[in-house]
C-alpha cells in the first residue's frame, strides 16, 4: 500500500513545552484512522502539523512522499473543530461550498456552469440543497458541519482531517454527520485522519486507531488490537 502520510520523529514545542515528542506514523491509503486519547494528549496539534497549521522543532512530514507545500495543501480537506459561522457573515451556502474549488484551483479560477452543477449535486448528495442559498450566519451547529464537509468535497481531497467533527451537536445530528462520513469513505475511497474525543463518537469506517497521551503515540494498529492495549483500557476505565 502507498502511504499518504509519513511523520518521523516528529517534536513540536508550545510555550516551552514539548506538544508532541518524537511522534512515528504512517498512515495508508484508504485507510480511514481514529485519534483517541485523554485531554492534552496532543491529538488536536498532531493533525494541525499535518496540516501544515501548526510548526513543529524537528523530525520531517511528508504527504504523498513529499514535504508540505502549498500544492499538496490544496489535496488536503480539514474540517476544524466547532466550526459555526459567524451570525453576520454576508455569504451563502452554495458561496462557501463554492470556496472549495478556489482552494483547489487558485482564487482566480472561473467558475464554470459545470462547476457550478458540481456545488448543487454535492449539496444534494449530502442533503443540504434545501439551504444552498441561505446565508450560513443562519445555520445550526450541525447544518454548519454539514456545509463544511461540502466545501471539502468540492475541494476533490486526497486526504481529509477532522477534528472532533461531533463536538458540541446533539444526538440526532451526531449520528447524521457519523453516517456521512462513513458514506463518503466508502463512496470515494478516501484517506481520513479523525480526531475523536468519545468512543461514541467514532465512525464506523475507522479501521485503525492512533492511541495518544502526553504527546506521544501509545499505540498505533487495527482498531481491534489498540482496544485489547491495558493503557488503552485504563484511559477509558474500562
Amino acid at each position: 500500500m502507498t502511504n499518504i502520510v509519513s511523520v518521523k520523529n516528529l517534536t513540536a514545542i508550545k510555550n516551552k513545552r514539548a506538544v508532541l515528542k518524537e511522534i512515528n506514523v504512517e498512515i495508508e491509503h484508504g485507510d480511514c484512522v481514529a485519534v483517541i486519547g485523554p485531554n492534552g494528549a496532543g491529538k488536536t496539534t498532531f493533525i494541525k502539523t499535518i496540516n501544515g497549521l501548526t510548526a513543529y522543532s524537528q523530525g520531517s512530514v511528508n504527504i504523498f512522499g513529499n514535504a508540505l507545500n502549498q500544492e499538496i495543501k490544496r489535496k488536503i480537506g480539514y474540517i476544524p473543530q466547532n466550526n459555526n459561522f459567524d451570525a453576520l457573515m454576508p455569504i451563502s451556502v452554495r458561496e462557501v461550498i463554492s470556496i472549495g474549488f478556489t482552494s483547489q484551483f487558485g482564487i482566480f479560477k472561473k467558475f464554470t456552469d459545470f462547476d457550478k452543477k458540481t456545488v448543487e449535486d454535492i449539496s444534494k448528495g449530502l442533503n443540504i440543497f434545501n439551504l444552498i442559498d441561505k446565508p450560513v450566519g443562519q445555520l445550526s451547529g450541525g447544518e454548519s458541519q454539514k456545509v463544511s464537509i461540502a466545501r471539502v468535497l468540492a475541494q476533490n481531497p486526497k486526504l481529509i482531517l477532522m477534528d472532533e467533527p461531533l463536538s458540541n451537536l446533539d444526538k440526532k445530528t451526531q449520528t447524521d454527520i457519523l453516517n456521512l462520513i462513513d458514506f463518503i469513505y466508502h463512496e470515494q475511497n478516501i484517506t481520513m485522519l479523525i480526531v475523536v474525543h468519545n468512543l461514541s463518537q467514532m465512525p464506523k469506517c475507522c479501521n485503525k486507531v492512533i492511541l495518544m497521551a502526553d504527546g506521544k503515540i501509545i499505540d498505533y494498529g487495527k482498531k481491534e488490537s489498540v482496544f485489547a492495549n491495558k493503557e488503552f483500557r485504563n484511559f477509558y476505565n474500562l
